[in-house]
Order: C-alpha cells, then sequence, then structure tokens
C-alpha cells in the first residue's frame, strides 16, 4: 500500500471528496478508514489507536467504537486482497479534504451497500479489487451496512431472543 504525501513525486490523482456525493456518516469514515490502512503497513504506528479516538469523539463510544471495529474487519479484508491500495497520510493536514481513487472506490462500495444498491455495490467491490469479487470482503461489507444502514432505508427488524422474566406473583 502506498501512503502518499502532497510532496512525493508520482502521488496518485486525487479529487475533492466534497464533490463526491457521500453523506455525512461516509464522510467520517474517510480518516478513520486512513488511519486503519496505515496501522496494517506500518504496525508500529499505531495508527489504529487514532483511528478509535476520532470515531468516539465523531459517533460517541457506542457507534464510534462499533464502526472502528466493523471497518477493520472490512479493511482487513481488503488489505488482503489488494495490498497496493493507494491511500493519502491522515496526518497530510494539505490532503485532508482529497480522495484517491482507491479511497473513493472503497466509500462508493459501503454507499451502495448501505443503500441495499446490490448492482452498484457490485461494480465498485470489482473495481476496487481489480476483479477478484472476495467472498470475505463483500460479507465485511454487508456486516458494516447492516449494522450502518443510510439514513431512510428499511432494514430488516432485529429479532431479539427470547429473556426470561421473573414474574411475582400475590401469595
Amino acid at each position: 500500500m502506498t501512503v502518499p504525501t502532497s510532496t512525493h513525486v508520482g502521488t496518485p490523482a486525487t479529487r475533492r471528496v466534497d464533490l463526491c456525493g457521500f453523506d455525512a456518516f461516509e464522510l467520517g469514515l474517510l480518516p478513520v478508514m486512513r488511519h486503519l490502512l496505515t496501522t496494517f503497513t506500518q504496525p508500529e504506528s499505531q495508527a489504529w489507536i487514532r483511528a478509535q479516538t476520532i470515531a468516539v469523539e465523531r459517533w460517541g463510544e457506542t457507534v464510534g467504537l462499533a464502526s472502528c471495529h466493523r471497518m477493520q474487519a472490512l479493511l482487513r479484508c481488503l488489505h488482503d486482497c489488494r495490498d497496493d491500495l493507494s491511500v493519502i497520510d491522515p496526518l497530510d493536514i494539505d490532503q485532508r479534504g482529497r480522495v484517491t481513487v482507491d479511497e473513493e472506490t472503497c466509500l462508493w462500495m459501503l454507499h451502495y451497500m448501505r443503500r441495499d444498491n446490490t448492482p452498484k455495490a457490485r461494480d465498485a467491490v470489482d473495481r476496487l479489487t481489480h476483479g477478484r469479487m472476495d467472498p470475505h470482503l463483500v460479507r465485511e461489507g454487508l456486516k458494516f451496512a447492516a449494522r450502518f444502514p443510510a439514513a431512510g432505508v428499511q432494514t430488516a427488524p432485529r429479532i431479539e431472543k427470547p429473556r426470561l422474566t421473573l414474574v411475582q406473583g400475590a401469595a
């Protein structure tokens, strides 16, 4: 995986992330995603700690830690498919408002999965993995989408397990 900065020669093409059409939640995933991908290539950086911190600051502990955990699982599968992802250095302030093709495609994949748009999600997975429809990546993406659907998207109700309740009767 390459971690370009604005000063590297051969920096991959980028575009403004605010022009992509992602919702606020998806835009918030970008720095989390960058830190997690940095962790895979530079474990000594312990960038996963910054990813969790950003997620918790943005969405609180319950949603933040859960989203970071699900994103880590998804990106682990993606990294197993491709270790040459082009990712902007998460600490490069000058590039925070930009997105690489790989980052954008990953966000599009989640965008479509969160909206249950299977054909477009499939196309995004195909582009992201260079034709390798990895079932583990798809499964993790769908788990993420099920846990964090887009606003207004109907999801199947969660079925709770039966619980025993102590009922005190009159004696």
